[in-house]
């Protein structure tokens, strides 16, 4: 998503490097892999995600990062406020998951180009824009509803709640405080929690790497 800012600091990089060694025991070189990331707001989905694509690189294996919040179906702003009028609205259906899935399974298939929604948060609005896919190897998919989906080759659950991650929310430019906001990261949290289950690592609150 355009304007999002994301800064990688040593603790994420020594997680990514440790997770790296776990997906290489079954990883096999020319494989097209989908690896999906999943969490509650500001539980580090996003962090984690570019810190693995560095560590793949640092390895040779050319890798692509695909953000949720480019796929829900209103633009920022819009959503808000579509959410204020009800909180029903609140729930995977403001995801284009089918997308996402489509996305994936275009990659797996070896299209060398794809096509996919791109938000641009301060403007308010959605694009669309071309991946190019000939060279990459893994495409990492990070998103609170991600593992909705049964299309990856592993899965991450970061297992920190919107209460766990309050602060670092609120040093996020985008995120704003508010009893609102917090029932929206409440339902979302009742929604997330049952795909801890889909999960092949768990990443606890100190980042600490589980295994199911």
């Amino acid at each position: 998503m355009i304007g999002d800012v994301i800064n990688l600091e040593k603790r994420h990089l020594e997680t990514a490097g440790n997770i790296y060694k776990i997906i290489k025991e079954n990883y096999k070189a020319g494989e097209k892999w989908a690896v999906g990331i999943c969490g509650e707001s500001g539980s580090g989905k996003s962090v984690t995600a570019f810190a693995l694509q560095k560590v793949f690189e640092e390895h040779g294996i050319r890798s692509l990062v695909l953000q949720m919040d480019d796929y829900f179906r209103l633009p920022p702003k819009s959503n808000h406020e579509n959410r204020q009028k009800s909180l029903e609205h609140v729930g995977m259906h403001e995801v284009h998951l089918e997308i996402i899935q489509q996305n994936i399974q275009q990659f797996k298939e070896g299209k060398i180009s794809v096509e996919k929604p791109l938000v641009h948060y301060k403007e308010n609005k959605v694009s669309q824009e071309i991946l190019e896919l000939h060279d990459i190897q893994m495409l990492i998919i990070e998103g609170t509803y991600v593992l909705d989906l049964d299309d990856f080759d592993f899965s991450i659950f970061i297992d920190r709640t919107y209460k766990d991650t309050f602060e670092n929310r609120m040093k996020r430019n985008r995120d704003e405080q508010s009893g609102f906001v917090e029932k929206v990261l409440d339902i979302e949290h009742h929604i997330i929690r049952r795909f801890k289950e889909k999960a092949d690592l768990i990443l606890e609150k100190n980042y600490q790497i589980v295994k199911p």
